[in-house]
């Protein structure tokens, strides 16, 4: 790796041009240190600005002290904007039962994004290599991954540039070596307890002994899985899908994508699943397209965890919904004037016009003395109605049942209420506690779902 071909990567593959801001994230391994360096020599060749960020995970104690010193000091001999944090990753991967490694990672990033964001730097550099390319296209393969899981790591991603990518480990030990920069070991880099240090020492080792130039295949693989997953992007971007935004989920109409091909079909579920902040394995993928092949109705099916909480795909009628059905949705009081953002969508209250009454869908009138001390709530366990027009209760689920409302659909019909007394049902019925009252102030009440979100 030289500095020529390094600002030539910079440009022509991770977008990067004169003025830009970068953020390395720098361990003080061999690999991040190189990226430092040639960052450095990049800013004065191509007129950036380069920043240093390091976190400190307290998995290693006094070794990982010395290597924070370390990065810190050499941020101060090149005369680079430095900035640190300490974490505690056993601790993270304790409260949310995750691996040390994912622990590590999640805390790391979100410290990077963050000080990508207070600083106003555009984009975080990181230090992945080609062999780091392989070990991720192996350990995505092995995990069950679908065809997106193939493509592994991108040179530009979002916020993150990998400008090394391509890059051979020992192509960066050389130019170490040729600028007489030193760097630090880490000793847990050999502690194959560790899923991708396995892969590294025991898998790919006897990988190549079988096939000479493994790794440069495995990087082959994943860019045509990129290249293929580019394509499919833009025939979804072509469909126009809508994803409907739920209050413990999301959802989309079957119609939408039962006539798909099945390589369409799962790409489109993986983005659908995504959006519902899970990561769908290939197993995951398949399980929901046979169940909308077969036509399954009212079938729920476990398709992970998110922060601890369980996901559901249920399979309606019309919808396929993805949700975390034991998810508390908050309580929220009604501001009196103005708006309330919810978990469903939000609401407007404004003194209603003599005669206006809405229509009992979108719009509602409703006594302002009820409207003291209302709040937005999901549905509850034995909740019933008095409709507008009747005079005896009616259970709320069989309202929702009749209005054709999908059983994994009815926690986000949200219910405006007073104490014990029900007011309204967006979308489906007022209270006949609603009805004008001689000489009664009114306030009128919009609602305004949650916009649809397009699947790109």
């Amino acid at each position: 790796m030289t500095a020529d071909i390094f600002c030539r990567i910079l440009k022509e593959e991770c977008g990067v041009v004169s003025g830009s801001h970068i953020l390395a994230a720098v361990s003080g391994g061999a690999d991040s240190v190189a990226l430092l360096c040639l960052l450095d020599e990049a800013r004065k060749r191509m007129e950036i600005c380069v920043s240093c960020a390091h976190v400190e995970h307290g998995i290693r104690g006094t070794e990982s002290e010395a290597d924070l010193e370390f990065v810190r000091a050499l941020c101060r001999e090149r005369d680079i904007v430095f900035f640190e944090t300490h974490v505690d990753a056993p601790a993270y991967a304790q409260e949310n039962g995750c691996g040390l490694e994912d622990a590590a990672r999640t805390l790391r990033y979100a410290f990077l994004e963050e000080t990508r964001r207070r600083i106003g730097a555009h984009v975080i550099a990181v230090a992945h290599h080609a062999q780091d390319q392989a070990e991720t296209v192996l350990m995505h393969a092995a995990r069950g991954s679908d065809l997106r899981g193939l493509c592994a790591m991108r040179m530009l991603s979002g916020n993150v540039i990998r400008p090394l990518l391509w890059a051979e480990p020992a192509q960066l030990r050389r130019y170490l070596h040729g600028c007489a920069q030193a760097w630090r070991e880490d000793a847990t880099n050999e502690d194959t307890h560790y899923a991708r240090n396995a892969v590294r020492h025991l898998v790919l080792p006897q990988l190549r002994r079988t096939y000479p130039g493994a790794d440069g295949a495995l990087a082959r693989l994943a860019q045509c899985a990129q290249r293929d997953e580019d394509f499919f992007s833009r025939q979804i971007a072509a469909l126009d899908l809508e994803l409907i935004p739920l209050a413990d989920g999301i959802a989309m109409e079957k119609a939408q994508i039962c006539g798909l091909h099945d390589a369409l079909l799962s790409r489109v579920l993986v983005r659908m699943v995504a959006a519902a902040d899970v990561q769908a394995s290939g197993y995951v993928v398949d399980r929901l397209i046979r169940a909308l092949r077969k036509g399954e109705e009212t079938a729920a099916a476990s398709i992970g965890f998110c922060g601890g909480e369980a996901v559901q795909a249920r399979f309606g009628e019309l919808y396929l919904c993805i949700t975390k059905p034991y998810r508390t949705i908050e309580e929220t009081p009604l501001c009196l004037a103005g708006e309330t953002k919810t978990p469903f969508g939000t609401f407007f209250v404004r003194n209603a016009q003599p005669g206006e009454t809405g229509d009992g869908m979108r719009c509602q009138s409703v006594p302002r003395a009820l409207l003291e001390g209302a709040a937005i709530t999901a549905r509850r366990e034995g909740d019933a109605i008095v409709p507008f027009g009747r005079h005896t209760p009616v259970k709320v689920k069989k309202l929702l049942i009749d209005a054709g409302i999908e059983r994994a659909m009815r926690r986000s019909v949200p219910v405006l209420r007073h104490g014990k007394d029900i007011l309204w049902l967006p979308g489906v019925r007022a209270s006949q506690l609603c009805r004008a009252q001689e000489n009664d102030e009114r306030m009128m009440i919009t609602f305004q779902p949650k916009e649809c979100v397009k699947i790109q």
